[in-house]
Formats: C-alpha cells, structure tokens, sequence
C-alpha cells in the first residue's frame, strides 16, 4: 500500500443531492483543490427494470424513472459546474441500480483515492440512502473513505486527529495521514486510548508513540485515560473539536486490537464529526 497521499488523486463524492451531501461536497472540494485531484460525483438511482439493457422505445413506459433520470443528470451537472467555477476538474456518473449489485461494487469499479459520502445526523428522523450504506462501505472496501455528517465548523481543514492503538502495523497509516495533513495544511494529532482492559504503563506508551512518529515533534501524542475507547474519542473531540478523526481497520479482522469492527460504524450512527477510514493492508 502507499504510505504518503499523492497529488493527481480521484476524489469520489457519492450523493444523493441531500443537505448532508451537500456538506459532504466541502470536504470534495478541500481535497480536490489541496491535493490537485479531480472530482467523481456519482449517484445511483435505483429503477424498476434493468435500464442499461431496457430497449430505448420502451423507456416510454416508465414515466416515473425518466422523470428521476432527468432530475438526477440536472443536479450532477449542477454540482460539476459548482465545481469547476472553482478550478476544480470534475465529471459525473450516474448508476442505475437494478438487481442484487451493491453500492460497494460501484465505489470499487470507480477505483478512486478518496471516497467522501454524507450520512445522516445524529437524532435524524428522516431516512436517508446514504446513511443506510455508509456501514457496508466502511466493511467492504479498502479505499480511504470520509464519512460526514454534518455542516463544517470551519471553513479549512485544520486539525486532523488519528486514533491510534500505536501497533507497527498502523505506521503506514500514520505516514497517509502525515502526508494528506501537510498537503492540506493541517496539524496532526496521534491519540491513545489508555483503557483498563488493554492498559499501557506510561515509559511502554511512550516508546510506542516515539516508535509510531519516528521523533516527529510536530505531532501532538495524546494519551486519554478511559472506560473504552469511545469515550476516549469523545473526551478528545469535545476538548479538540478535530476536522477530521480518523481511524485505522484491517482487512482482516476489523479494527486492530482493542478497535473491533464496529467501532466506526457505531461512531458514524451516533456522533456527528467527520469519520475518516484508512484500511492498514
């Protein structure tokens, strides 16, 4: 895997042309005009027949779908064109969903470097498409994916936070998040949770944080006693107020260590900082 963000990358911004989706676009654009990339914005409708295959004289028949199809190649052209008034290159595609594919066979095919999506917020009552799928791409591929859910604090990106368990193994994820920190001019912070289950002596997390950052002493070690660590991720952010957390998962096993798989997934139901996931294999 690369262990350092790379300029010329592929931002894919999934949407649904919702208010979270629309935040979700900030975050598109910040990556996209920092790490010179170029913006994918992909929607997927779901219809009735399988349309790629449906015979051009029988589209007639489904009103309803040409109306949808119609609607959805407006608002992608909308948003390439908010886009590109900016200086950011950008196109669009859009899927029709028919049959037993999944959203993540989509995402995949598209082979991106970042995947930026909404979800909805915490105490939302109203469904929302994206946040019903958010948990199967965070499982199922291995592509950085950013998970937002509400309206940004700032208008920049400043301080990017990194849950860390400090095992070797998360070095290179640490080296993405170092990279994609400097290219977006933010600070970096390397948290640990300290918890009573999977407890460090202070000299043992010491020398994990210095073996993690190589010395680096423009990178704040943070180390958060706590029950588990979700509450220690929420101590911190309510303190920090991060622009981004992210964490680190395996392919194999979920979450490394004490992060089991459904750490993320119950941090982008119930809490509404942006969640970024990077798979360390």
């Amino acid at each position: 895997m690369i262990t350092t963000m790379k300029t010329g990358s592929k931002v894919l911004l999934m949407t649904d042309f919702s208010q979270v989706a629309g935040y979700a676009a900030y975050y598109a654009k910040q990556f996209a005009s920092k790490l010179n990339a170029s913006i994918e914005v992909m929607h997927i409708l779901s219809t009735p027949v399988d349309w790629v295959r449906l015979d051009k004289d029988k589209e007639k028949f489904y009103p309803q779908t040409l109306q949808e199809i119609a609607s959805a190649k407006n608002k992608l052209s909308s948003l390439v064109h908010e886009f590109e008034q900016e200086g950011l290159e950008a196109f669009s595609t859009l899927i029709y969903s028919y049959g037993s594919e999944t959203v993540f066979e989509h995402v995949n095919q598209a082979s991106p470097d970042f995947v930026i999506m909404g979800s909805e917020g915490r105490g939302s009552k109203k469904p929302f498409f994206l946040g019903s799928t958010a948990q199967k791409i965070l499982r199922n591929i291995k592509i950085p994916t950013l998970i937002v859910k509400e309206e940004p604090a700032r208008m920049e990106i400043k301080r990017i936070a990194f849950l860390s368990t400090l095992e070797p193994s998360q070095r290179p994820v640490f080296q993405q998040l170092k990279s994609l920190a400097n290219m977006l001019g933010a600070e970096l912070d390397v948290i640990f949770v300290n918890t009573p289950y999977d407890f460090y002596e202070q000299e043992r997390s010491d020398e994990l944080f210095q073996e993690l950052c190589d010395g680096d002493t423009s990178i704040r070690q943070i180390l958060i006693n706590a029950e588990n660590p979700e509450n220690g991720i929420l101590y911190y952010a309510e303190r920090n107020q991060p622009d981004i957390l992210a964490l680190a998962k395996t392919d194999k096993s979920g979450f490394s260590k004490f992060f089991n798989p459904s750490l993320t997934e119950n941090l982008v139901r119930v809490h509404n900082f942006p969640m970024l996931s990077i798979c360390a294999e």
